[in-house]
């Protein structure tokens, strides 16, 4: 499933290229070994063809060739082989957590192109992963902010229930269907709504108000650095050297605060039966999945996850909204966001795809096709962020005026799992939720301290 995820949303990025490759302009002459423009990405060669046909005409004597990957275990090493054979690609499709872990691969933007590409002009979260060490070293046509989707259907019928419930005053009535109303706006209201959205039987969880709690969860790395990050937690520091979501912070009072641990706490508590937030089991199976199935009322995700939603469950009503908050004030407002970037490798030996990219960055897309689905631009805008604005219409363009993204250093992928299995220590109560980022923390470390591969 989670390899669904992935290929089914890098199909949002194809459409872009044949307005990317479009701008590159015409060349008078051309260097037989640099003719070629090798681009790796994930779609249906079907969807390469008007593309190529664009590219080669406004780039006389280029040709484009494009290669279609799978994103899997095994193609991070295909591309590194095919690089160092001589064989491209030229412009490479990759997370935007890969950008730091291959920045020596990459070729950084040329300062020609300095007044083209204004990275100031791009959302917080490009600039976040793709600006190292002061260079430009990839862009990317789109944003995929973490959202929340409901199911409108389970929340009607919590609300029926509540209105019909016989043992609750008209004062508790009010105040619960408040919760089920105000839901995406802070997490206080949201842990309610979870829970009178939640059904079991005996101490079974047969519905849940949430996919929330365990490391199985599709969206759990990017949830808890989400948690932490509202929480005030700085989860890496000294120029991406060192792990510090473990650390504490000073208060306003002088105490010694822990938001790491609370952030921990709190998404572990909605798997634990012993809390009062107890509201997912990983009995109920992939949570995608669940949700898909009508076993769920909230679930986050990205927009890979709506295409999961679109391919294999047609006929699921749901709906989008922000994800909530632990602050409501505007300059306190925190969302997380992934995308995929493209950047230039070393290998390249034509100026022309740093020229592509160039084209994708000043074009700023906002819509594809409806084969490709909706993608975020990456263009910055002035909104307004107030809370009353979070209001559940098109959640995506509003959160990327407040989402970060992270950089993991060299090992994006171990530095997940460490938190991951944090999670799962906490859930098995072998460990205390500051000693598992203690423990998590010190490795990630190690690792962002490794010179060398």
């Amino acid at each position: 499933m989670k390899k669904a995820l992935r290929v089914v949303a890098y199909a949002v990025l194809a459409v872009s290229f044949s307005i990317l490759f479009s701008g590159c302009g015409k060349q008078a002459a051309v260097d037989p070994s640099a003719s070629k423009i090798v681009v790796w990405s994930f779609e249906s060669p079907d969807v390469w063809v008007p593309i190529q046909k664009s590219f080669e005409k406004a780039n006389k004597g280029y040709t484009l060739v494009y290669q279609q990957q799978t994103f899997d275990a095994t193609y991070e090493n295909r591309a590194l082989n095919s690089i160092l054979a001589g064989q491209g690609p030229d412009v490479w499709a990759m997370p935007n957590d890969w950008v730091y872990r291959h920045k020596e691969k990459l070729a950084p933007m040329p300062d020609t192109l300095n007044k083209t590409i204004v990275i100031d002009k791009f959302v917080p979260a490009v600039k976040d992963s793709v600006v190292i060490d002061g260079k430009v070293m990839a862009v990317a046509p789109a944003v995929e902010p973490l959202v929340l989707f409901y199911n409108p259907a389970l929340i009607t019928s919590a609300q029926t229930a509540v209105s019909a419930n016989k043992a609750l005053s008209k004062e508790q009535k009010t105040q619960y269907n408040g919760f089920l109303t105000k839901f995406s706006q802070t997490w206080t209201d949201f842990t309610e709504a979870a829970k009178l959205l939640t059904v079991k039987n005996g101490s079974v969880v047969t519905q849940a108000g949430v996919a929330m709690g365990t490391s199985a969860i599709t969206s759990a790395n990017d949830l808890l650095y989400l948690l932490m990050l509202q929480n005030g937690t700085e989860i890496v520091a000294d120029g991406v050297n060192q792990a510090t979501y473990g650390l504490p912070v000073t208060t306003a009072a002088g105490a010694q605060d822990y938001p790491g641990a609370r952030a921990l706490d709190f998404y572990a508590s909605f798997a634990d039966p012993n809390s009062a937030n107890y509201t997912w089991s990983d009995s109920l199976g992939n949570d995608v999945s669940a949700f898909g199935q009508g076993k769920v009322a909230f679930l986050f995700g990205t927009s890979r996850t709506e295409n999961v939603f679109l391919q294999d469950y047609p006929f699921l009503k749901y709906r989008k909204n922000y994800v909530p908050q632990v602050n409501v004030e505007s300059d306190k407002i925190k969302d997380y966001a992934i995308f995929n970037a493209f950047g230039v490798t070393k290998s390249s030996k034509s100026g022309v795809a740093w020229g592509a990219l160039s084209a994708l960055s000043a074009t700023n897309i906002t819509d594809y096709s409806s084969a490709t689905r909706k993608a975020v631009s990456t263009k910055k805008n002035n909104y307004d962020i107030s809370i009353k604005n979070r209001d559940g219409s098109n959640p995506e363009s509003l959160e990327l005026a407040t989402a970060k993204s992270l950089v993991k250093g060299r090992y994006p992928l171990e530095f997940d799992s460490f938190l991951r299995k944090a999670i799962d220590s906490v859930n098995a109560k072998t460990n205390t939720s500051q000693g598992a980022l203690d423990l998590a923390s010190n490795k990630a470390t190690e690792l962002l301290r490794q010179e060398t591969w």
